[in-house]
């Protein structure tokens, strides 16, 4: 096999993996759409399925799109990932607490 071959050969695994992962993210935002727009179930299975769906749809874009794997090659990307999510986490629930605090703090 040649250098071109496999360069194309390359790109079709790669165009692969997008039209994958957009039928998969596209799958992923039309069932909780449907659920809500219909009324499928109570308030609490839907918050959960769109939850679930949402999780869902954040790893196919993780592993299709962004192509991060557990392998030896993308561990900076997975530690990077990680610590990302990590200060995220800090922001976020430290608003909140702090905000909650506030607002019980100065209640009169």
């Amino acid at each position: 096999m040649n250098k071109c071959e496999k360069i194309k050969n390359n790109f079709n695994k790669e165009i692969k993996s997008y039209i994958v992962g957009f039928l998969f993210s596209l799958f992923l935002t039309i069932i909780p759409f449907f659920c809500t727009l219909n009324h499928l179930f109570s308030r609490k299975v839907n918050f959960f399925v769109i939850l679930l769906c949402a999780f869902s749809q954040i790893i196919v874009h993780f592993v299709f799109f962004l192509h991060l794997s557990f392998s030896k090659k993308n561990s900076w990307n997975i530690i990077s990932l990680l610590f990302v999510l990590i200060i995220i986490f800090i922001i976020v629930f430290g608003s909140v607490w702090i905000m909650y605090n506030l607002n019980h703090h100065l209640m009169f």
